[in-house]
């Protein structure tokens, strides 16, 4: 019969290959990605669409805070320690477990063993920005909507100058 919706061997076939490629790609993206690992890694700090902070993952000493009407909202106090405290809008108080400040931040920290940067501290419905746990990937930002911010990684290499780029597209 002829225009039969029923699933032949041949749509088998092509759905089968059509996974397939997707996990090779997906498999292929991520290797690359893990080679560049030993490259150096930046986080870069979004705080209402406006880049705010650069942080190197690898060493967090090493940071920018850029000339924004929110840099004085910035604590890098603690920034050899791997702590630092950024504008939220929708947090208010301030942590009871973090004996550092006494103002209300997102409370970020950087693991430079692992490379890697998490929200340690918020207030957001469900905290859905601590849920999400460490990153060290491009391919895996933290988004803290509720408190509009947004920290990607960018892994450059480890011969080129440290110039950080903040154009937004």
């Amino acid at each position: 019969m002829k225009g039969d919706l029923t699933i032949k061997k041949i749509d088998y076939i092509f759905i089968g290959s059509l996974l397939l490629i997707g996990i090779g790609l997906l498999i292929g993206i991520k290797l690359i990605e893990d080679s560049k690992a030993s490259e150096t890694a930046f986080a870069k700090v979004f705080y209402k669409d406006e880049l705010i902070l650069t942080i190197n993952l690898h060493d967090p000493s090493k940071y920018i805070v850029y000339d924004t009407e929110y840099q004085d909202e910035i604590i890098i106090t603690y920034a050899a320690s791997g702590y630092f405290y950024v504008p939220g809008t929708t947090t208010i108080t301030v942590d009871n477990l973090d004996n550092n400040i006494d103002v209300p931040r997102v409370k970020l920290y950087v693991d430079r063993n692992n490379a890697t940067i998490e929200v340690l501290y918020q207030e957001s419905p469900r905290d859905i920005c601590e849920l999400q746990g460490p990153t060290n990937s491009s391919l895996k930002p933290l988004i803290c909507l509720p408190n509009e911010l947004v920290i990607t990684v960018v892994i450059e290499n480890m011969d080129s100058e440290f110039i950080p780029d903040g154009v937004l597209s």
